[in-house]
């Protein structure tokens, strides 16, 4: 495990900390020392900040409110002051379009016999019609089964049952203008907040998210439009203690920034970027049973910290990966009877001005079109880049090409050293660094 003892306490000190991560857009690089940046990182963040919110038009009386109750938020409310939801298993709905919801520094948690994976903050509409224009801020989750869920009314199965399939028809039903800010979730059960199918225009600002079992934030599939920025990610994907998912994940989603951020030790890496295979496509039963036809393209990740991480950031990383039991329906490219490898899908992503340190792999190419430009590899970062994958060179779909590696900074690194080409994918490479 590629963690010193120093950096380990600061990594513990995170994870184990109720309130107080933010985003640290200043943190100075250091090719030397890994942990530098974190000890004089300032983690501390408020409860409460302004979130320029229209005024409040209800407050909700938390002394009336009663465990495990589902409160339905109408227009623009807050709840009262110095509210306490703890070991309460409360949870919030907002289904109306204008309004805001506004916890007020509150800290909601769940009660130890609540065994459910109900959302503490859902935001879905109360029909199959479109809802826009709703904010949520100053929130901060312990427990649940995600911290914040935002969805359409019917599930992705039942649309498809009944022929509902283009991607703009998609869109057309789902949430968008949704902004959440200053909110926090730790110890979810799945995800810490999930953005679910064809819903776009979601901005995140300022939010931690640490120790949720599986994703830490999720971008389901037809998504797009959404900003992530000024946050933290810290420890996601442990779920049974063994690194098994990643801070973001990007599931055929498209044309997302993700900006200024700092993630630091999460099970399978930071950001990884994939088109689901259609997993389980027997099986109609399953609420995200939709077969899944956009790349995860256009993304820009940009200005972001990377820390004691696996692989920073990783494009098509379902490429190579054995799928055999995710019992795939679509995107076949080779077969066995142990084994099944699907066409991935990430075109077109930027990765620009972004910093890694003590990282295993700070970026993998799996798909094409990608530009790497301007980001700064620490010495401790064992392969800075690497390009190529050999299960899509013996299909028809061919080598990587066009991925274009400009004006990188390797500390202790030749290019030669800190870049790794598939023999394949090399004439389609442009390199080009000072």
């Amino acid at each position: 495990m590629m963690v010193s003892s120093s950096r380990l306490f600061v990594t513990i000190s995170l994870i184990s900390a109720t309130i107080g991560l933010t985003a640290c857009e200043g943190v100075p690089f250091s090719g030397s020392s890994a942990h530098s940046s974190l000890d004089n990182a300032d983690l501390k963040q408020p409860l409460i900040i302004d979130a320029k919110l229209p005024k409040a038009t209800t407050t909700i009386d938390c002394a009336q409110l009663t465990p495990k109750q589902i409160v339905k938020v109408k227009g623009h409310s807050v709840l009262s002051a110095s509210c306490d939801l703890t070991a309460k298993s409360i949870r919030f709905e907002l289904n109306d379009s204008h309004s805001s919801f506004d916890c007020q520094g509150a800290l909601l948690s769940t009660r130890v016999d609540d065994a459910s994976t109900a959302s503490a903050i859902m935001i879905k509409p109360k029909t199959d019609s479109a809802i826009e224009d709703i904010t949520v801020a100053n929130c901060h989750v312990d427990g649940y089964g995600h911290a914040l869920h935002i969805r359409q009314y019917s599930q992705p199965n039942q649309r498809y049952a009944r022929g509902l399939i283009d991607p703009a028809a998609n869109r057309a039903l789902a949430p968008s203008d949704i902004r959440v800010i200053n909110v926090s979730s730790q110890n979810s059960i799945n995800s810490g907040m999930f953005v679910g199918d064809h819903v776009h225009g979601v901005s995140f600002d300022k939010v931690r998210i640490q120790n949720a079992g599986t994703v830490g934030l999720y971008l389901e599939f037809g998504s797009r439009d959404n900003v992530i920025q000024n946050s933290v990610f810290v420890g996601n994907g442990f779920r049974t203690f063994k690194p098994s998912r990643e801070a973001i994940a990007v599931d055929s989603s498209s044309n997302n920034r993700i900006e200024n951020n700092q993630f630091i030790h999460n099970g399978a890496g930071s950001i990884l970027l994939y088109r689901n295979c259609f997993e389980h496509a027997d099986d109609s039963t399953r609420g995200n049973h939709f077969k899944r036809t956009e790349s995860s393209r256009d993304n820009m990740i940009r200005g972001n910290t990377f820390n004691d991480e696996p692989v920073g950031v990783w494009v098509a990383s379902r490429q190579s990966r054995n799928l055999k039991g995710f019992e795939c329906g679509a995107y076949l490219l080779k077969q066995t009877p142990f084994a099944s490898y699907h066409l991935d899908s990430a075109k077109d992503n930027q990765i620009i001005d972004n910093r890694f340190e003590q990282v295993e792999q700070g970026i993998i190419v799996e798909d094409d079109g990608t530009l790497i430009a301007g980001n700064q590899f620490a010495a401790d970062v064992n392969l800075p880049i690497s390009v190529g994958s050999e299960i899509r060179e013996e299909s028809a779909a061919g080598a990587i090409k066009n991925t274009v590696i400009k004006n990188n900074i390797f500390t202790g690194k030749t290019v030669e050293q800190a870049i790794k080409v598939r023999a394949a994918s090399k004439t389609a490479t442009h390199i080009e660094q000072p």
